[in-house]
């Protein structure tokens, strides 16, 4: 059954109100040189543009003021290089040496050097986790090493062939972001927000603040060539679009509807019902599949069941088990997604670029066969391990304490948690399903008993980041999954060139983990985004494959760039 969509008039007035707000505090541009993204969450401060602050992310926009060395799209295979024009490693893989684009500059007329890259990797060497996603770099990095001007080589402490496509290139939800030297000497980068009295950041990008509240942001792109280096060198031409305006719209029918009526260029995921409205309403709308499902392109994020395996029950691998077998995919695949939905048999997504892992796996797959739905095993399996169902009908154990799997999600995964939630119930797990306002703290800060959450982990050559998402203590173990021969094996992981090596221990620790079953992949996350040609063209898409991100991820910075207008009044 459809679902019934908000009111065109009060969407219509939603947006005249936005528009009027926004127009009082900048410069009037017109629609047609306007790109307008839909967002669901509230942002943070006005002022947060730092992508090293506590409280900063790329998801609030600061990504258009950070230019990448490189941008990469893993689902294709393409790479983009962008302040640097080459790179190459030494033979055993503990140097990587960039060589830098000549005519660089920043926003504030100073010169972009091999100075600034070091500045920034040294930086993040010496604060580590400090700072916003700054874990990975006191393990990798030794030092940073200005050769000349537009040279600078990074010594490792061990053998980093992955540093630069997991840890440097801009892609999906991670990058490495180089920052002026000369403003970023002298400031706290756990603190700094780069507001700078509303000037915003100093950038090599073609991008400036215009306006920022919790509802929306608006950037504008200079129109002087002369502004950005790209354009005065005559490597880019200036953006098509003149305004970029992420507004917050807090529901996926509300999203669809702006777009239906042309006030949205592109929606944040939305669900696939949403899609099926777009695409009847409005002749212009498209997915990244065109007018065809599955409406989507499979990203980097695979969806899980996150567990609290510090849970007095479902920290017991037997519980996780059957938990595992409870999980008809099929039945929720059509009750959630219309059967518009491809099942995850990994934590990792299926790239090209890992599918030499997964046929290193085969056997593990087949063996685990973590797909296969069986109730009368998961019944077993909690019978043997003490449990026994109450007067209701749910496990519990001797005791008579239940187990419960109260599951907490965001709005992306809002069809999928009702129906997960009703299957555990039916089979004797008191489960639930919520979209609290304290997502994020519970989440994050382990204070939940089951979550639905994806992966920011590998995307390409081996699986080591991944891995490293269940290292006992990890930041990015929301798990809390702890296994010490895991652990053992994934630090020997981090050190291993050799592909013979790499290719056995990924083997070691995948069977501890499917073993283990720390959490339960479900699905491939889909980025349903529609998206509307009206005013603007050359989105990427199956056809044009030249980039798998939507406007909240780092690629769109890239993606922006290629945007074409219309001219439609």
């Amino acid at each position: 059954m459809q679902r019934k969509f908000i009111s065109i008039i009060m969407i219509l007035s939603l947006f005249f109100l936005m528009a009027m707000s926004v127009q009082s505090q900048t410069d009037e541009v017109p629609r047609n040189r306007t790109f307008i993204a839909g967002h669901f969450q509230l942002f943070n401060a006005g002022d947060m543009w730092s992508p090293y602050n506590l409280g900063g992310t790329h998801q609030q926009l600061n990504q258009f003021f950070y230019e990448p060395l490189a941008y990469a799209d893993n689902l294709n295979g393409n790479e983009y290089p962008w302040l640097a024009e080459s790179w190459e490693y030494n033979e055993d893989a503990t140097e990587l040496t960039y060589n830098l684009r000549e005519g660089i500059f920043w926003s504030d007329g100073e010169p972009f050097t091999a100075e600034d890259v070091a500045f920034t990797l040294n930086t993040l060497r010496d604060l580590g986790s400090e700072v916003r996603n700054g874990g990975v770099y006191p393990v990798f990095v030794n030092e940073a090493v200005v050769v000349d001007d537009l040279t600078v080589t990074v010594k490792f402490n061990v053998p980093s062939p992955r540093f630069h496509n997991e840890v440097i290139a801009a892609k999906g939800d991670s990058a490495t972001y180089i920052v002026a030297e000369h403003i970023w000497s002298d400031v706290n980068w756990a603190e700094y927000t780069a507001w700078n009295d509303g000037a915003g950041p100093v950038t090599t990008g073609p991008w400036r603040v215009a306006f920022a509240d919790e509802r929306r942001r608006v950037i504008d792109s200079v129109r002087d060539c002369d502004a950005w280096w790209a354009c005065a060198t005559g490597f880019q031409e200036l953006p098509e679009v003149e305004r970029m305006t992420y507004v917050v719209i807090e529901t996926s029918q509300s999203q669809g509807t702006a777009l239906i009526n042309n006030e949205l260029d592109e929606t944040h995921d939305v669900s696939v019902e949403v899609v099926e409205q777009m695409l009847v309403q409005n002749p212009n709308a498209t997915t990244w599949t065109g007018r065809e499902g599955p409406y989507g392109m499979i990203s980097w994020w695979p969806t899980s069941l996150w567990m609290n395996n510090t849970d007095a029950h479902l920290g017991k691998v037997e519980v996780r088990q059957a938990i595992n077998r409870y999980l008809d995919r099929e039945l929720i695949a059509d009750f959630a997604f219309n059967n518009q939905a491809v099942v995850a048999e990994w934590p990792f997504p299926p790239y090209a670029g890992l599918q030499p892992t997964m046929d290193n796996l085969e056997a593990l797959r087949a063996e685990y066969n973590l797909l296969g739905y069986n109730p009368d095993e998961a019944d077993q399996i909690l019978t043997d391990a003490g449990y026994a169902k109450d007067g209701e009908g749910f496990w519990a154990d001797a005791s008579g304490d239940r187990i419960t799997c109260e599951i907490i999600g965001i709005p992306q995964v809002a069809d999928l948690g009702p129906v997960v939630a009703e299957i555990l119930r039916q089979s004797g797990i008191d489960s639930s399903y919520e979209q609290p306002a304290d997502f994020t703290d519970r989440y994050f800060g382990g204070t939940y008993e089951c979550a639905f959450f994806g992966h920011a982990g590998s995307q390409s050559g081996d699986i080591y980041q991944t891995l490293t998402l269940y290292v006992t203590g990890n930041a990015g173990n929301y798990s809390l999954y702890s296994n010490p021969e895991f652990d053992a094996i994934v630090t020997e992981l981090e050190q291993a060139a050799d592909l013979e090596t790499v290719r056995a221990l990924e083997l070691e620790a995948m069977e501890i983990w499917m073993r283990d079953l720390p959490e339960i992949p479900l699905f491939q996350f889909f980025n349903r985004v529609g998206r509307n040609t009206t005013y603007w063209t050359n989105f990427p898409s199956t056809e044009n494959p030249y980039m798998n991100g939507i406007s909240p991820h780092t690629g769109f910075a890239y993606i922006v760039l290629q945007l074409e207008a219309t001219g439609a009044e």
